[in-house]
């Protein structure tokens, strides 16, 4: 059976092939039942994917019995996977089951031991945690709808969501404290203000109103009213309170059994949750040290780029004065009175890309693709911004949300390679063709591993030269600034997380190896110091996408077409680097 792909073909001379990237079968149910039974338990999934028939539901990951009913959902389809004969799967359904099992059995590990029990001792940081998450959808700018009467009503359910997860954090941070697995006292201190932004202030005054000013004109005036009415008394009586509660835990209690270490290493079992994190992110079994001797192998290859754009630019002395000039020449930032044209400029580029895009590519997307500036209450609380992927059924555009304050934005060397990595062909690219395929299992279209993900983003940033994207030596220097970061996190986040290294010692090795200001290293690395081994997925991905383009270039020879290469593994979807190197290998026995 034909796959039929939901996809806005590009219009070439020839019509591409159709490919099948997997058909229901032997193992459809389960892997429906799977997703279903897996998104009851992770809500802020289904939202993410534009599931929205259950939006008052919301995270209870720290709860006892969640883990319960987790690890009896792996348990039951490992059991269910393991009856299946894999030998009658079509290749499809092939890669479906790899994946499945890859996934299984990662979680088995860490659900299973206690690793989950340490991990949920850290419920929170600045990037990451319900207190964040939720202001997002609750001011309207994440993923939750606002879209009808039940979508308002719901939210208040939401907020006592929020709530409990708040209570149920306090009392895991206590656990911690008790266990000796306690957040960096920097953590600690950055949260801090992300919670007392939405208090002090009257309901209507907080970021939580932001809906109920544009209520959908399809709501009965008197029902908007009554709206109005019960969420003004939410936001003073339930959502300010839970922030209130986390705030004077924080500072009055917590607070002082904070550690001045940042890395794991220093925590009881800390290397082996890194090295949980470590598997998880990168989808392999690199140790720690391996990817630290990779990423130093890596920063030297880029610094020679460098040397080499700093000889074509004619800027005299070693490498540093080009990170220097980069700094400091102000023709190299867009000024604050210049910041209402970012978003102009990135939608202009975003036009120049997409007429590009069928020398490499010849499958786009259908969901739109839309730039927008954070609203001024959220610039605080992120850097550059963040991706929201489009949902699947077209209510919702990919948007990427920037940050027009962030030294990373207002960086106009940065604007090709940020384009590229988040829209075309980054992440709303790849994530939007993954979701419209048609006759693959939703975990297939919605599951996202961090290395996948990050690594086509990374690997789309390559694509900008061949794509005549970097004429601009100074665009250029985006690029090679963008791919030093990404080298620079395998030797910091190992560093900090396996070798002891401190922030300091992070940011002292961002500035000999980057144009970063301090203020910009010091933030990238407290990322890394909080958010342990996500920074290392971006590498290694684009590495072993590009291994893989490299082994099907010298096999097929003159009968490699990239635009096939491209095409086979975006239809994989965003599945684990052992998943994907036998898509391919697969693909290339087929053309041999």
């Amino acid at each position: 059976m034909a796959l039929s792909l939901a996809l806005a073909v590009v219009a070439l001379a020839q019509t591409p092939p159709t490919v099948a990237a997997g058909e229901p079968g032997a193992g459809g149910s389960l892997f429906d039942d799977y997703w279903e039974e897996l998104l009851a338990l992770q809500p802020d999934r289904a939202l993410s994917q534009g599931d929205y028939r259950h939006p008052g539901r919301f995270d209870r990951s720290l709860e006892g019995d969640w883990h319960t009913a987790m690890l009896a959902l792996v348990d039951t389809y490992r059991a269910r996977l393991q009856a299946v004969d894999a030998e009658s799967l079509s290749e499809g359904e092939q890669v479906s089951y790899d994946f499945l099992a890859w996934r299984l059995q990662q979680d088995r590990r860490f659900y299973g031991s206690d690793l989950f029990a340490r991990a949920r001792m850290l419920p929170l940081d600045q990037f990451r945690g319900q207190h964040i998450r939720f202001a997002e959808s609750a001011a309207g700018s994440g993923t939750y709808p606002f879209q009808t009467q039940f979508h308002y009503e719901q939210a208040l359910v939401r907020a006592k969501g929020f709530a409990r997860w708040v209570d149920q954090a306090i009392l895991r941070l206590e656990e911690g404290v008790e266990a000796g697995v306690v957040l960096p006292r920097m953590v600690v201190e950055r949260i801090l203000p992300q919670l007392s932004i939405h208090l002090g202030k009257g309901p209507r005054e907080t970021q939580f109103w932001t809906p109920l000013d544009s209520l959908p004109a399809t709501i009965d005036d008197t029902v908007a009213a009554d709206l109005r009415q019960r969420h003004e008394a939410s936001i003073a009586g339930v959502i300010q309170p839970a922030y209130q509660r986390l705030h004077d835990y924080l500072q009055g209690s917590y607070l002082q059994h904070a550690r001045a270490t940042v890395g794991l290493v220093a925590l009881p079992a800390g290397r082996e949750l890194y090295q949980h994190y470590v598997r998880k992110h990168t989808t392999t079994s690199m140790e720690a040290e391996e990817v630290h001797r990779l990423g130093r192998a890596e920063v030297s290859r880029i610094m020679d780029g460098f040397r080499a754009l700093q000889a074509e630019l004619g800027i005299e002395g070693d490498v540093q004065a080009l990170f220097e000039h980069a700094r400091n020449d102000p023709a190299l930032y867009y000024a604050d009175d210049e910041r209402d044209q970012i978003v102009p400029d990135f939608n202009a580029r975003r036009d120049d890309i997409y007429g590009l895009l069928p020398k490499m590519f010849d499958l786009m997307p259908k969901a739109a693709y839309e730039i927008r500036a954070l609203p001024d209450s959220s610039r605080s609380l992120q850097g550059n911004g963040y991706f929201q992927a489009a949902a699947a059924d077209g209510s919702r555009p990919g948007i990427l949300w920037i940050n027009i304050h962030s030294p990373g934005i207002t960086s106009r060397f940065n604007l090709t390679t940020l384009s590229v990595h988040e829209g075309l062909p980054g992440h709303h690219f790849q994530t939007a063709i993954a979701r419209e395929v048609e006759d693959v299992p939703a975990f297939r279209r919605f599951e996202s591993t961090t290395a996948f993900g990050e690594g086509w983003a990374l690997y789309a940033e390559s694509l900008a030269g061949d794509l005549g994207l970097l004429a601009d030596p100074w665009q250029r220097y985006g690029y090679l600034n963008y791919e030093m970061m990404r080298a620079n996190r395998l030797v910091i986040d190992t560093g900090i997380h396996a070798l002891g290294w401190s922030v300091e010692d992070g940011v002292r090795w961002m500035l000999e190896h980057s144009s970063l200001s301090e203020a910009e290293a010091r933030a990238e690395v407290e990322r890394y110091a909080s958010y342990p081994g996500q920074a290392l997925a971006y590498k290694i991905g684009e590495l072993k996408i590009q291994e893989l383009r490299d082994r099907a270039e010298q096999q097929l020879g003159d009968d490699f077409d990239l635009r096939e290469f491209h095409r086979t593994v975006l239809l994989a979807g965003s599945v684990p680097m052992a998943v994907l190197e036998n898509v391919v290998e697969r693909w290339l026995a087929r053309r041999a």
